[in-house]
């Protein structure tokens, strides 16, 4: 795993339907994957998949930047946050925001664009399968951290601890659109679940993202 000296970075404006914000973004993520380890090993190192500016990630921003029942007082926990572009903006419309990840490497890049826009987000080292935190936050945020189908029951047991009675998450994933089996654990985690399509724009090239809400009942 690079550490955040080692990783080239870029400050770049993003444009989320006339809500800017910058942020801090990793570059040149081909030097930090080993392709030969990945078509060799049976079980390679994972690639650093935080430093990737995921479609999920562009799409969950959209949303907290609109959304009108997202402001000052909600308490927000991102899982997986990576670069962290939906914890920024859910602080930059006033909720006090908690970003996480199980690596370290990506946070101080979190709290670095969090200071380029005048907000606060605190930033936890976790790995959302052993919980470090109390269960009473209103939102939970998660881009394309659904992938894999195996670790599908213990995030939405996760998500049934993180969140307060009525709490939702928006889980936003541009992997695995068909695949119905997430949904399946968050109903049967006790989540109401709901599911609608968003348009993104990958290298210019367009692409549907499933958004799930699934409020906690």
């Amino acid at each position: 795993m690079p550490e955040p000296a080692a990783v080239p970075l870029e400050r770049v404006t993003i444009d989320l339907d006339h809500f800017a914000v910058r942020l801090w973004r990793a570059t040149a993520l081909e030097r930090f994957i080993d392709v030969d380890a990945l078509l060799r090993d049976d079980a390679p190192p994972e690639p650093p998949y935080w430093m990737h500016m995921w479609p999920g990630a562009l799409s969950l921003a959209r949303r907290c930047a609109a959304a009108s029942d997202l402001g000052t007082g909600t308490r927000v926990l991102e899982l997986g946050c990576g670069l962290g572009l939906p914890s920024v903006v859910a602080a930059r419309r006033g909720a006090h925001v908690v970003a996480s990840d199980r690596a370290g490497a990506p946070l101080a890049i979190v709290a670095r664009s969090a200071a380029d826009n005048a907000c606060a987000v605190s930033c936890v080292q976790m790995d959302w399968q052993r919980p470090a935190l109390r269960g009473d936050f209103d939102l939970c945020l998660g881009a394309d951290i659904g992938y894999d189908r195996d670790a599908e029951s213990s995030l939405a047991a996760a998500l049934a601890a993180l969140l307060r009675r009525g709490g939702v998450a928006w889980l936003a994933d541009s992997v695995n659109t068909a695949r119905t089996s997430l949904e399946a654990a968050l109903r049967a985690a006790g989540f109401a679940v709901r599911i609608e399509s968003q348009r993104e724009l990958e290298a210019g090239r367009p692409l549907w993202i499933r958004m799930i809400e699934a409020c906690r009942r």
